[in-house]
């Protein structure tokens, strides 16, 4: 059922994902307003403890859902319509591909806003060195974990409830960003990068599977001996430097090059993505065939 499941979650968000409006976070924004309306204390959102007060609610209801629904159809549709729902909320693909549109006219302020949208990232306000640096493919690697990965492997190894877990602890800091220096705000920051700690580094694998595993591997063994500024910074830079690490471009006459441009870059992490989902998805299918048989 859990192959099934994320199929059916990842046709509802390619067939969902174009209609207008579609997208924004309004959900869980709309849930964390109605939280702070009902307790409007100021003090209580700086501190570390509204963390349970958002995390606690949602992941007891999915809970609670979850074990009274009895008829496999319905958990099934229930599972899958909460996965569909902590994917995204938008297509990276669907991003990629209006920031590349923008360049390609020639929409200089466009194609510079959307750049910064695809270079935000956790623990980070943007990727120096502007959206014409390897720091922007590093930062579609992390958006690719972020809105797809991330959830999937969690979904895998903790049911709906972890896929919610990580979507809800992914959006956190940014949920809770008035006061950057809060408690509430630094433990928001460090739950995600220990809830993407082990998810990164397999994302980062399937990426090398996907593409130049030997180039991956050898950007992971020079990120081993580079100073470190933290290990939940260095959770993220594995993510974008092994990965962008992966990149190889095939030419019609069946060589193996680097992208020489940013937009061959851009399209072939897109690629990249889609080949890392099908071995995930292979991998799934691998490990739930025990349960179709039983």
């Amino acid at each position: 059922m859990t192959l099934i499941v994320i199929l059916a979650a990842l046709l509802a968000e390619r067939l969902l994902g174009h209609v207008p409006g579609w997208g924004s976070p309004t959900l869980l924004r709309g849930y964390t307003r109605l939280l702070r309306r009902i307790l409007p204390l100021a003090a209580l959102w700086r501190g570390a403890l509204a963390i349970p007060l958002v995390l606690v609610p949602l992941l007891g209801a999915t809970a609670w859902l979850q074990r009274h629904l009895q008829e496999p159809l319905l958990q099934m549709l229930f599972s899958a319509t909460v996965l569909f729902l902590c994917l995204g909320p938008r297509d990276l693909a669907d991003d990629v591909k209006q920031w590349l549109s923008a360049r390609q006219a020639q929409d200089h302020g466009q194609a510079l806003r959307l750049g910064r949208l695809l270079q935000q990232g956790p623990g980070r306000q943007g990727v120096d060195g502007g959206p014409d640096s390897r720091g922007l493919l590093g930062a579609l690697f992390i958006q690719s974990h972020e809105r797809l990965f991330g959830v999937l492997l969690w979904y895998f190894a903790f049911g709906v409830t972890g896929a919610v877990l990580y979507r809800v602890i992914s959006r956190l800091p940014r949920l809770l960003i008035e006061h950057e220096d809060s408690p509430a705000a630094n433990a928001a920051e460090l739950l995600h990068a220990l809830a993407a700690w082990i998810p990164a580094r397999l994302t980062a694998m399937l990426f090398g599977l996907a593409g130049s595993l030997d180039d991956a591997i050898k950007e992971y063994r020079s990120l081993r001996y580079q100073p470190s500024h933290g290990w939940r910074n260095h959770t993220w830079a594995v993510l974008a430097e092994v990965s962008s690490g992966s990149i190889e471009f095939e030419t019609k006459e069946g060589l193996t090059e680097v992208p020489a441009t940013l937009e061959l870059a851009a399209r072939e992490v897109l690629n990249l993505q889609f080949r890392a989902l099908m071995i995930l998805l292979a991998f799934v299918a691998v490990f739930t065939t025990g349960d179709w048989l039983a």
